[in-house]
């Protein structure tokens, strides 16, 4: 189809310049058709345009297309029978059509055609001598032409195939560099250690699969409703967000093995091994976070000290009695010289023994934390700044009300995780157009009331809330993610801390969640005297 276009294209082109001289001639010069070979000339242009238009050159050769320059030429000799019209001119047409489309044998054989057209055709006037210059004049000006033009076509059509086996080579590579890039980033994916390039905007840029596994994110970067959180140390205070490992990254800041605890949203410790790489980005700043998973390590190192202990503490034990009983033999006057020299030499090697074990020993380490003086508007305040991100892209604001300071006895870790769910599910069943609000009471009990206008929860449903794995029908139906497990955790933490939690929900119309603990005896010297706070839902 592209070589009937082509030839079209020619043919129209050669067509319409002929129409324009015509009017020209009728113009200037009508009586130019009172020549019949002019007549026949122009009608024969118009039966060659009619004819390329209507053949099919697709099944034809390729050397049947050199039929329509010949014919165009053997026209354009038949129109310079007319005296001074001067269109001899227009075989530049057909000598360019065949210089573009074959080869030199080809163009000199359409100049010769041309010649012979001049010698039979032409206008005949003036000398012999000046027909014949007339003749060699046309003849080496479209020699020059056609050579030139061939050139140039050749070398364009050189460059075409020059252009064409780059760009397929180009469209080779590019499928080969992203095949590659494919294999990279499943090796990347398939690695234990967690792999992260964040920009200076805190944007994630890449994450492999690692990392979104151990801190709750999806495959776009988005934190999932129930993301890990950074802590300090084991059981110690959460990182702030403004100090959590991707903010310190993205602002710059170098990290080497640094240690940092994640507690996920199973329920699990991570002991982190943190540092970071500067990377060369196309505008922005971007860091490389690497995140080695070191818990295995760290507890096999924990057992060793504790089997360590434990061997040293049973192996001291009987050498103490073995040095105590040495003692008191050579406190006896009646033992033998040589007897007194082998209980010494016993002396000597147990106490050395005792100096060996006593080193090895290490000083116990604590199991469960003890409950100590928290104030749950901290831990409230902590955990709603961990989700303000969270409820900022869902057009939710996480409202704080209450008692300015609500002092209970307990493990600031495991209250921080109940509230951590409770709002959690607030923020995940919340439409962009509700409400999420915290109050805080202190009364008889110290209340942690947590109130959403989200989705609600079946009247059926209810009594189902704090069982294993269980998930209402509407957040299946809305594929809201979750595991089921968020709140029957959090009734067992609330009931290790003697206290209770309730749950009122309308389908449809919010969730209501209050938490009860007991208010601790004021220290010796306090003014026990708390009012109840104002505000209260």
């Amino acid at each position: 189809m592209t070589r009937t276009l082509s030839i079209w294209r020619w043919q129209l082109i050669f067509t319409g310049s002929m129409i324009a001289i015509t009017v020209a001639i009728a113009a200037f010069k009508p009586a130019s058709f009172g020549n019949p070979l002019v007549v026949a000339g122009l009608g024969m242009i118009l039966a060659t345009t009619i004819v390329t238009l209507a053949v099919p050159w697709q099944k034809l050769p390729r050397s049947a297309v050199a039929a329509v320059p010949f014919l165009d030429a053997l026209a354009i000799g038949f129109t310079t029978n007319a005296p001074d019209s001067r269109l001899g001119f227009l075989w530049v047409f057909p000598i360019t059509w065949l210089a573009t489309f074959f080869t030199l044998p080809w163009v000199f054989g359409g100049i010769a055609f041309v010649a012979l057209c001049l010698a039979v055709f032409a206008d005949h006037s003036g000398t012999q001598a000046d027909i014949v210059l007339r003749i060699l004049s046309v003849v080496f000006t479209l020699s020059f032409l056609g050579t030139t033009v061939r050139l140039g076509a050749h070398r364009s059509r050189a460059s075409r195939r020059l252009l064409k086996r780059q760009s397929e080579q180009a469209a080779r590579a590019a499928e080969r560099a992203e095949m590659q890039q494919m294999r990279v980033i499943q090796i990347i994916d398939a690695l234990d250690i967690a792999l992260v390039v964040v920009a200076e905007d805190q944007r994630i840029v890449r994450m492999n699969g690692a990392y979104r596994t151990l801190y709750g994110r999806d495959r776009y970067g988005a934190v999932l409703p129930s993301a890990s959180v950074e802590y300090d140390d084991r059981r110690g205070s959460p990182v702030p967000p403004e100090r959590t490992t991707l903010v310190r990254a993205a602002a710059g800041e170098r990290l080497q093995s640094e240690r940092v605890w994640l507690f996920d949203s199973g329920g699990s410790w991570h002991a982190l091994d943190v540092s970071t790489h500067a990377m060369a980005g196309d505008a922005d700043q971007l860091t490389l976070v690497i995140i080695d998973d070191i818990t295995a390590l760290i507890d096999a190192d924990v057992e060793r000290r504790a089997l360590t202990a434990m061997v040293s503490h049973e192996l001291r034990n009987p050498l103490t009695a073995i040095i105590g009983h040495a003692d008191l033999l050579l406190e006896r006057d009646d033992l033998p010289e040589r007897v007194i020299g082998q209980v010494g030499v016993i002396v000597n090697a147990a106490e050395r023994m005792q100096r060996l074990v006593t080193g090895a020993l290490d000083d116990p380490r604590g199991g469960e934390a003890e409950h100590q003086r928290v104030d749950l508007r901290e831990i409230v305040e902590a955990s709603a700044a961990s989700y303000a991100p969270m409820a900022a892209a869902a057009g939710l604001d996480i409202g704080i009300q209450g008692a300015t300071e609500l002092v209970i006895l307990g493990d600031a870790f495991r209250l921080r995780q109940v509230i951590d769910n409770v709002l959690s599910n607030a923020v995940k069943y919340t439409p962009a157009t509700g409400s999420i609000t915290v109050v805080l009471v202190a009364g008889e009990a110290a209340e942690v009331v947590v109130v959403d206008t989200g989705m609600g929860i079946a009247e059926a449903e209810l009594g189902r809330l704090f069982e294993p794995f269980f998930r209402t029908d509407s957040a299946i139906r809305a594929s809201i993610p979750g595991t089921g497990l968020g709140m029957g955790i959090a009734r067992d933490i609330v009931a290790m801390h003697g206290g209770t939690i309730d749950v009122h929900s309308v389908e449809g119309d919010g969730t209501r969640v209050t938490l009860r603990f007991p208010i601790p005896p004021a220290p010796a010297g306090a003014d026990s005297s708390v009012g109840p706070s104002e505000g209260v839902l």
